[in-house]
Formats: structure tokens, sequence, C-alpha cells
């Protein structure tokens, strides 16, 4: 009987398990899995409500060194047929994807129940620490071994720490001479300098901006908050998928992004005119208007510069522990159009631990699960030549 092993139980791993036990019931599906239990990524998406997918898909969602391969890849594959087809109902949002239910574990007991009713077997607390090909493969864990026609490595990356990170994921890959772009932290917060502390905890709607040498690099229009480190919020996240180490950044905040400059001075003239004691009371939040009185507030140029062009410098992202992705990962140079692995055969890697990292709003799962299932065609289609 025919042994097929994946490593990983993320959103990728556990939905390709499904694919291939649907269609290959013949075969042995073994999943095996670091962490005690699988897709904990999963439950964290979308804070908790799992964002499945995005009704707009584009090149553009996904930073990767084969930018073609991925949109072929995404373009035609539909989430929401998919999960319905599994028993999961869900709906957009807007351009959104959720799940009815609006819970990620909706999406976990579906996909669990609908994976355990097919015959796959999930092994836990089984970290992969070395793997050896002798026509066919042995997987090495430090309870037990695996034996293997065909491997697929699917283990998502460090980012979040809810994949695990007991050693570095990318190790195997070393091992196995395969080129590794580096990851580094993605769809994560920024620092800043100066930090606006007395800011902490204020959200403000506007247009941000992320500027180098004064040339706009990207703009999101959306939601920020101030911490005490620096910045979030969704606006903020997807900026940081822009950033690039060794680069020097600022941010750029419009507060009043709903109107141009020439509307906001005739506005402010108003105002100065009036001659408010708190000038800034009504236009901002009060943590921020305080801040702003200290500052000269009789000249029209210079009030309407720090309302729609306020700058702070950014001086790095946080850590991989509060990023939601990792840009790098396995080059898809290393792999074929079918994301099978060049120098290794019946080996395939799918999801995060590929060098793709979409923008928010659904784009990496809505990866996760076309990559699954562009490599169960692929595995389906190696099987019925084997067979015959």
């Amino acid at each position: 009987m025919r042994k097929i092993v994946i490593v990983g139980a993320g959103a990728s791993g556990v939905y390709l398990s499904i694919l291939l036990k649907k269609e290959m019931i013949d075969c042995d599906v073994i999943v095996l899995e670091q962490n005690s239990a699988p897709l904990k990524k999963l439950l964290a998406t979308g804070n908790g409500r799992c964002n499945l997918s995005n009704q707009y898909i584009n090149k553009e969602c996904y930073q990767s060194d084969h930018p073609n391969l991925v949109y072929d890849i995404v373009r035609h594959f539909d989430v929401q047929e998919e999960m319905n087809e599994l028993g999961l109902y869900s709906y957009y949002q807007g351009q959104l994807l959720y799940p009815k239910s609006e819970q990620a574990l909706s999406v976990k007991h579906v996909m669990m129940q609908r994976a355990e009713e097919l015959g796959v077997l999930f092994f836990y607390n089984q970290e992969v620490i070395s793997i050896k090909e002798h026509g066919t493969y042995t997987l090495y864990t430090q309870q037990q071994t695996f034996h293997a026609d065909t491997v697929i490595w699917a283990m998502g990356s460090e980012a979040g720490k809810l994949s695990g990170i007991n050693t570095s994921r990318y190790d195997l890959l070393y091992k196995l001479n395969l080129n590794v772009v580096k990851p580094q932290p993605s769809l994560v917060q920024m620092k800043t300098n100066p930090i606006m502390k007395q800011w902490k905890g204020v959200r403000v709607k506007g247009t941000f901006s992320l500027l180098e040498n004064h040339q706009c690099i990207h703009q999101e229009k959306g939601e920020l908050l101030f911490t005490d480190y620096g910045v979030s919020g969704i606006a903020v996240m997807q900026l940081s998928a822009f950033y690039q180490s060794g680069h020097q950044y600022q941010l750029m905040i419009d507060f009043f992004d709903e109107i141009d400059e020439k509307k906001l001075s005739e506005y402010i003239e108003l105002r100065i005119n009036k001659g408010y004691n708190h000038f800034y009371d009504g236009l901002l939040h009060t943590k921020i208007a305080s801040y702003f009185e200290k500052k000269p507030n009789d000249v029209v140029e210079q009030i309407v510069k720090q309302l729609k062009h306020f700058s702070l410098d950014i001086v790095g992202l946080n850590s991989f522990e509060t990023a939601q992705v990792m840009k790098g990962g396995l080059s898809l140079k290393e792999v074929n159009d079918d994301l099978s692995i060049k120098k290794y055969p019946h080996m395939y890697a799918i999801g995060e631990i590929l060098n793709v990292a979409g923008l928010c709003g659904g784009y990496n799962l809505h990866f996760a699960f076309a990559s699954a299932s562009h490599v169960a065609k692929a595995i389906e289609r190696e099987d019925n030549v084997t067979s015959t």
C-alpha cells in the first residue's frame, strides 16, 4: 500500500490529507505534527473569525520569487465552493470570506471531522528531525520512524509561534541542499522613532504611506493603532509587507484624507479666525490634540502639513512572534510547476513553508488551500500513471 506522509497539520497539510484520502482510498495518508494539536494557527486567523479568502485575487496580492506560478495556483481556486464541499457554509462580508459561524473553531471541527472520517492518520508531538532517501523515504522524529513513498512539506512558518518553533523547520530543507530565501516577519507591527507613548491605545482612521527618500512605496487607507513601541493595526500590517531590512523608511499619516489640502486650508483658516482657545479639540482625539496644542497653531500651512503629512521614522519591525506570516522560505526556483521538488522524486511543498507571502485579507489561507489542491491533483496524476 502506498504511503504518503504530510509534515505539518496546518491548514494546507490537513486540507491536502482530506483531498488525497478522498480520491486515493487505498493509500495510507499520515500527517505528522510537532504540536500537540492541529490547526493552531488557523484558530487565530481573522481574530478568531477565520478570514478564508478574498474576492479580489491578483498577482500583486502575493510576494514571491515566482509570482506567475503563485497566480496560476490561486486564481481559479474557489475557496467558498471547496469549503462548502467539506460541509462548511461560508459567505462574503464585502470582499472577505468568512465561515457563517464567524468562528475559526468551526472550520477546525469541519476539517478534522472530515479527515478522520476518511481515515487520515494523525501523529502529534512528532517533530521531524531528519529524512533519508533510498528509493523511498524514511523520516525520523525523536519518538518514531516513518516510511513514505511520497513526502509533502507543509510545516508553515515560525510566524506567531503557533506552528511550533522547537527547531527551525528550515533546517530540514538546508540538509536537503535546497535554497531557502531568508525568512523575515511580514504582516507585523512597526517600531517608530519617536515612539508616541502619550498616544498609546489611540486608534485613528486615515491614509498611511510608507516612504523611502520621500517616495511612496505603498499606501493604505484604514485604521492605525498607536502602541508603546510604535504602531499597529491592519493598515500598518499591510505596509510592513513592503518593508525591507537595511532601508530607511518613514510612515506618513494623513489624519484628514477625506478632504484635500485646499479645502482643509480653508477650514483651518476659518477656525483660526474664530480664535478657539483649544484649537485642536473637535478635530482630533484628545491625546493627539494635546500634543499638537504645544505647537504653533497660527500658520495655516504648518497646521495642514502636520494634519495631512505627519511623519514618523520606521526603525524596524516587531519579531516573528507577533507576525502573521513570514516572507521567505523555500525558493520556488526549487520546485516544478506542480510544486514537486526538482531534486527529489515524489517530494512536494505547500503553504507557508514556500517563499510565498500574501497580504492581509484571507490571501494566505487562500494560498494554503489552493496549493494543497494543486499538489493533490499532481499526486493523483502520478498515482494514475503508476497504476497503469
